[in-house]
């Protein structure tokens, strides 16, 4: 562990706004710089960097980072790679290694050499075999794409270490060799190589395909073994290429397998990543969320490319926020991206990441296939069950509270047979700027989120009114106006407020509990009528109780008809 005072230091010896400028155009704004945020898109500079306090802070989405948080969340670095950087720039020495550090630095002293010998090998021999060649041109990969990635070929014969220089200690310790029962041999020979890099673009390790005319008993892909320096938990294939590309466009695609990455880079998309033969897990997700609000999972078509995404997203769950999620494009079965990528080239790959499904919609409909009116009691009341389940593993309270909502509202509707409940009225208009160039809000879903903003303002102002009563006045005027601005129109406005005050009158079921307001305020959005305690969304929060199925045919019950989910609600 690193010494706080030692991080204090490196960070004091830093400048903000020179470390920053690198990844950021700034301006000089007074005694601070200003600029764009590269956390979230805006177009009015929110973004400020203050080189006395030593920090970066963005107003709109209030992103805050020093140093260190700046390279390991926008940067993409480790905390020790980042720590590294900063005292190596600022000349400053590391804190001495302790003697468990010392020992594993000796360790893997002789891997990365090894690894980068056996890598010149593979690359040398890859011009050796014809019928390899002319397989990677037909997957669309030209002498440019593979010199680009590093694609190989491993020799057959053991001899390839030896002339390489490589011993069997070393050989063992980059996983090159294996070692059972006193015997050692090979792990690669006879298939396609292709280096892995970690994110500061080092290699450290491996991963080979089999050869077209391999025996049928033959695995497919074969990775480096786990060790010291190789983690392919922690990997992602090709981070340390996409990473610039991801900041540039603000997207991550991730697929399964490192010849879809090398395929889409052939059609020129170039934010693409892929895991190491695993599940994406937590790590992976985090490296990708420091880069990125919403990577996008293009996983193939097949039933096991679906269980994968689904996997994916359920990983995702307890780290999901309102600044980090998840889209999963569905590719047509049979297809993966590679093929996409060959077949349609970008113009393809970019309708199928615009289809993309949200990470709450996907789930839900993973859950929910095959689920009808028609369908038992049983399969229905195992779909909420499922449902609530997920719900139950999302950290954010908030977000667990509005995905139980819409998931609720859809399950109603799939298990009554209508196709939408309540009324279809526009919670808000869209606006256009002036240049034509952008409409907002982008989506109702946007626009039921910025009603609950606009309410709650709202209503936090009402119970301050007494107090200051004529600067209140002026500042409901103010939010009023920005209602207006956003495009929410103000007599809908006015109409919740007045009827949360009503329920939270005192005497009221509301009253009780201050923090059921909350409550109160999410089911007046959604339109759920009745009194609180019967209402939809306080029975949903805790994701226990199970929604009464409602049998086919019959009259939808008040109650399901009015609830409406966030994503469509105001929507056709």
């Amino acid at each position: 562990m690193i010494a706080q005072q030692f991080l204090d230091q490196v960070e004091a010896h830093t400048t903000m706004s020179a470390l920053v400028s690198t990844r950021v155009k700034l301006t000089r704004n007074g005694r601070e710089w200003k600029a764009c945020c590269p956390v979230h898109s805006e177009k009015t500079p929110s973004f400020t960097v203050n080189d006395e306090k030593g920090f970066a802070h963005c107003f709109g989405c209030e992103f805050h980072a020093g140093p260190i948080r700046w390279l390991t969340e926008v940067e993409g670095l480790d905390f020790l790679d980042a720590v590294r950087k900063l005292a190596e720039d600022a000349g400053m020495a590391m804190p001495e290694r302790s003697a468990a550090s010392r020992a594993k630095a000796e360790r893997v002293a002789g891997v990365r050499p090894a690894l980068e010998a056996a890598q010149a090998v593979f690359a040398a021999q890859l011009g050796r075999v014809p019928s390899v060649q002319q397989y990677l041109q037909r997957r669309g990969v030209n002498q440019t794409l593979a010199e680009r990635f590093g694609i190989g070929m491993a020799p057959e014969g053991r001899g390839y270490l030896e002339k390489a220089g490589i011993g069997v200690a070393d050989g063992l310790a980059a996983g090159l060799m294996w070692e059972r029962d006193g015997r050692t041999g090979l792990r690669f020979f006879g298939r396609i190589t292709v280096p892995v890099h970690d994110a500061r673009g080092r290699i450290v390790g491996f991963g080979a395909r089999a050869t077209p005319d391999a025996p049928a008993d033959a695995a497919k892909y074969l990775n480096s073994p786990d060790s010291e320096i190789f983690d392919k938990g922690r990997l992602l294939f090709n981070l340390h290429r996409a990473a610039p590309a991801i900041r540039a466009s603000k997207r991550a695609l991730v697929v399964e397998g490192y010849f879809d990455v090398i395929g889409l880079a052939g059609a020129g998309v170039e934010e693409a990543v892929a895991p190491m033969g695993t599940a994406l897990n937590e790590a992976q997700l985090t490296q990708l969320w420091r880069l990125t609000r919403s990577p996008v999972l293009m996983f193939d078509g097949d039933a096991a490319g679906r269980k994968a995404a689904r996997r994916a997203c359920e990983k995702a769950l307890p780290g999901i926020a309102p600044d980090r999620t998840l889209k999963v494009a569905l590719l047509p079965k049979g297809q993966d991206p590679d093929d996409l990528a060959r077949s349609q080239g970008t113009r393809g790959v970019e309708a199928a990441v615009e289809d993309a499904l949200p990470l709450d919609a996907f789930l839900f409909g993973s859950v929910a296939e095959g689920i009808d009116a028609g369908s038992s009691p049983e399969d229905r009341a195992a779909v909420w069950d499922e449902l609530a389940a997920l719900a139950d593993t999302i950290g954010h309270d908030e977000l667990r509270g509005e995905y139980l909502a819409a998931w609720r509202a859809r399950y109603e509707r799939l298990v009554s047979g209508k196709e939408r409940a309540g009324k279809t009225e526009v919670l808000a208009t869209t606006v256009e700027a002036e240049d034509g160039d952008y409409r907002w809000p982008e989506s109702e879903d946007d626009s039921e989120k910025r009603l609950i903003a606009v309410v709650r303002q709202l209503l936090q102002l009402r119970a301050e009114e007494r107090a200051a009563m004529e600067p209140i006045r002026e500042e409901r005027r103010f939010v009023r106006e920005l209602a207006k601005m956003a495009g929410l129109r103000l007599p809908q406005v006015d109409a919740v407020v007045k009827m949360i005050e009503m329920d939270m009158h005192e005497g009221s079921s509301a009253g009780r509990h201050e923090s059921e307001s909350v409550l109160v305020l999410y089911r007046r959005v959604l339109a759920v009528e009745g009194p609180l305690t019967e209402a939809l969304l306080p029975v949903v929060v805790d994701g226990r109780s199970r929604p009464k199925a409602v049998t086919a045919g019959a009259d939808v019950p008040p109650r399901a008809a009015s609830a409406l989910a966030w994503h469509d609600a105001g929507g056709v």
